[in-house]
């Protein structure tokens, strides 16, 4: 399930490390499988023993991490009172908007209705692959449901998670003569990683979720893992 839901991302959407690190992963559990019973009668054999007890352990804390980030992932802070909602990018084909940033922009949408006075930051710049950037392709989208142009702010230079913030919160400076309150929105997968970066750049904020498609959970989970990995060595 693992490879043909890596497989699906690839050719629907695109290659990035989750969909190779999805793809390595079914592939362990798939040769783990085709060999258990060969080694089964190996009593003795250690690097049977270790895999018996290392594959479920990792499967299970997986499993807990995925459901952790979920849980809290889906439990929205945001007052709509904010000065500032950010919707943080993803990938785009093309300049067409992938399923996970559609479901950050009918976020997005919902709160502008909510909080018609916060102005909206799209932010993400141009990837491998993208013909526009991901703000230019943002903006579209909103204006086309309804939100005012004359609303919106494009950050279109960041490349990471950790730029969106630091690069809005330079624009949002700007824009605002005195202290104001952000809000953020992206999948739910992503939200603890989000609001610990935007507190490493300086951004204090509330969150609000979008739905993660469900043919990318599997890919969005396991490159979230690599991703929380790294925040934690590096703090972005």
């Amino acid at each position: 399930m693992l490879i043909l839901d890596a497989g699906v991302v690839l050719f629907t959407i695109s290659l990035n490390s989750g969909v190779v690190a999805t793809f390595m992963l079914g592939g362990v559990y798939l040769s783990y499988g085709l060999y258990r019973d060969r080694t089964r009668g190996r009593a003795r054999n250690r690097l049977h023993r270790w895999l018996k007890v290392l594959v479920p352990t990792v499967s299970v804390l997986l499993l807990l991490l995925f459901a952790s980030l979920a849980v809290f992932g889906r439990t929205d802070t945001v007052s709509h009172r904010e000065d500032a909602v950010v919707v943080l990018g993803a990938g785009l084909k093309g300049e067409e908007v992938t399923p996970s940033l559609r479901a950050r922009l009918d976020a997005a949408v919902g709160y502008s209705v909510a909080n018609p006075d916060a102005v909206v930051v799209v932010a993400g710049g141009q990837g491998p692959g993208e013909s526009i950037t991901e703000a230019l392709a943002m903006e579209r989208y909103l204006v086309a449901h309804g939100v005012p142009e004359a609303r919106i702010i494009r950050e279109d230079r960041s490349t990471s998670t950790y730029e969106n913030f630091v690069l809005t919160k330079g624009l949002l400076d700007a824009h605002f003569e005195a202290d104001y309150t952000t809000a953020f929105i992206t999948n739910d997968y992503h939200v603890f990683r989000a609001g610990g970066i935007a507190e490493n750049a300086g951004i204090g904020s509330t969150h609000a979720h979008a739905d993660t498609p469900w043919m990318e959970i599997p890919v969005a989970y396991v490159r979230e893992t690599l991703a929380i990995t790294k925040f934690v060595l590096t703090g972005r």
